[in-house]
């Protein structure tokens, strides 16, 4: 799902401050001028003005939150002996920024640059 595509389902939400219902227990929020998909609690994808997006499982390494994850953004995620990647072998760390293409652009490191 693209910003713009996020803009024009979250313009016919019945209620906005409840998101659009996407999937079951899935939701779409507005959050500043960005779209975050939520399922359950958890906002795991959100969708960026600039194009990125940023993943995260909240600690539900779930079939479902792995779903979400592939439908509504460009990365593509899988399990790989208990582990979790995106493209080709890149592992998977909540917060995780991807590109219109679903490569990583920020890594690991420098999240933890950005954090401090």
């Amino acid at each position: 799902m693209t910003h713009a595509e996020a803009a024009r389902k979250f313009a016919t939400a019945r209620n906005p401050n409840d998101g659009k219902p996407l999937q079951n227990n899935t939701r779409l929020h507005k959050r500043g001028n960005d779209y975050a998909v939520r399922l359950h609690s958890t906002d795991v994808v959100t969708i960026h003005a600039n194009g990125t997006y940023t993943l995260n499982t909240g600690g539900w390494y779930s079939r479902t939150t792995k779903e979400r994850i592939n439908e509504y953004s460009p990365a593509r995620a899988y399990q790989l002996r208990g582990k979790w990647y995106i493209g080709v072998a890149v592992p998977f760390f909540d917060g995780i920024r991807v590109d219109a293409h679903g490569r990583e652009i920020v890594t690991r490191s420098q999240q933890t640059l950005f954090a401090a």
